[in-house]
């Protein structure tokens, strides 16, 4: 028998996080975006609104499990419902969340995990960004079967009785290159390698260029901010980035990589020419593998494929550094896709529980049905145009410029 606590303020996470990096660096499960140096930042920043749950497991008085949550009320279909989901769930694309547990104790703490898990109040457990063949995953999929609803205590949830419904669905493809063998191999099994070399070539030959990587939390400081400037600067054609979508995302890896740098696990790559910046990579060394988390360039320095450069260049020192795995963490951009040689997937699994919850469930699906119809009756060219405009109407505009304008504005810049 494992005891459990409920963590519902920061201090409790505080007074966890020795115990809780531990535990992640230990856990089969364990990786960055279940790491207090991710999580906790991640709260200060994001938890306005909402309410700490994390699920703590000790056997006597050692931490052997930690499910990270949190609780709010969001409206679905018009209904307020009580809704409980990871911690780093949302924008800052988080993959690979889950249950952490001391090696040899996962099926003793997943059990515990579930029983404390149905005593929280929610309609809705919203857990996105779990890896589709974690035995978490797994587990909830053999207790609930897709549709069909379940007794709560039969399928080990604690609580009042209920019914519980699941669903599920694919999120986000993960590519990554398994790091076997040298870096000179893999670029034989490389498409693009010839335009790289040449590409590199011509970039090394022009004055002022040269590549600097930010580990410590004094050359942190400076590298985020030109990451953040270019990272804007990519995607101010397209309305703004997804990932970075405003102060406060900006706030939040300022400082995350703070915390990143101060455990060494920063990996900053900037790109420099006629001594700008002009590509950078956000990359982190977690686990034994290299994460891709995000990049920005130049426009101007497009043509010159500098993403492209400084990427091999990421490739190859984790080849230097013996990783065992280069990880492009989600998306299935094509550039991903002519560099990786594996994939995984994320799922969204959603436990829905009792009336209000089944009834919140069915108008989704509801909604979902008629939204996925008028979307297929559209040309794909047409849905292109309506996800840039709905970007670039919801950016930030420039001070003194009303909506149209800078709406008109980039869409003369794309």
């Amino acid at each position: 028998m494992l005891r459990t606590e409920v963590v519902r303020d920061p201090a409790g996470l505080l007074r966890l996080r020795g115990d809780w990096s531990a535990l992640c660096a230990g856990a089969r499960s364990g990786c960055l975006f279940l790491s207090p140096e991710w999580l906790i930042p991640w709260w200060e920043h994001f938890g306005a609104g909402r309410q700490l749950s994390c699920v703590a497991m000790f056997e006597r008085e050692r931490l052997v499990g930690f499910l990270p949550l949190f609780s709010e009320v969001v409206r679905l279909a018009g209904v307020p419902v009580r809704r409980v989901a990871f911690l780093g769930d949302g924008a800052t694309g988080c993959d690979y969340l889950d249950v952490l547990a001391a090696p040899g104790g996962e099926v003793e703490v997943r059990a515990a995990a579930l029983v404390a898990l149905g005593e929280l109040p929610w309609d809705l457990c919203d857990l996105d960004g779990l890896w589709r063949d974690s035995p978490t995953a797994l587990h909830l999929a053999q207790l609930f079967p897709n549709g069909r609803a379940v007794r709560a205590s039969a399928a080990g949830l604690g609580g009042a009785p209920a019914e519980v419904v699941r669903d599920a669905r694919l999120r986000f493809v993960c590519p990554h290159i398994p790091l076997a063998g040298s870096y000179q191999e893999y670029l034989q099994g490389l498409g693009r390698r010839e335009n790289l070399r040449r590409r590199e070539k011509w970039l090394f030959r022009q004055p002022g260029v040269s590549i600097e990587v930010a580990r410590t939390p004094e050359e942190a400081r400076i590298a985020v901010e030109r990451f953040l400037e270019l990272h804007r600067a990519r995607w101010a054609v397209e309305g703004g980035s997804d990932g970075l979508a405003d102060a406060r995302h900006e706030a939040f890896h300022r400082a995350a990589v703070r915390e990143l740098a101060e455990r060494g696990w920063l990996r900053l790559y900037t790109l420099f020419a006629a001594r700008r910046p002009v590509a950078s990579v956000y990359g982190v060394v977690h686990g034994g593998k290299f994460l891709y988390y995000q990049s920005g360039y130049d426009p101007a320095w497009a043509s010159k494929s500098v993403g492209l450069v400084l990427l091999a260049r990421t490739v190859q020192e984790a080849y230097a550094e013996g990783l065992h795995e280069f990880d492009f963490l989600r998306g299935n951009e094509a550039y991903k896709a002519q560099w990786a040689r594996a994939e995984r997937w994320t799922i969204q699994m959603r436990l829905w529980r009792g009336s209000r919850g089944k009834a919140v469930r069915a108008a989704q699906q509801a909604a979902l049905f008629a939204r996925e119809s008028v979307k297929a009756a559209l040309p794909r060219m047409a849905l292109e145009v309506a996800r840039r405009t709905r970007r670039m109407l919801r950016a930030p505009r420039p001070e003194g410029m009303g909506r149209l304008e800078a709406l008109l504005r980039a869409s003369a810049q794309s």
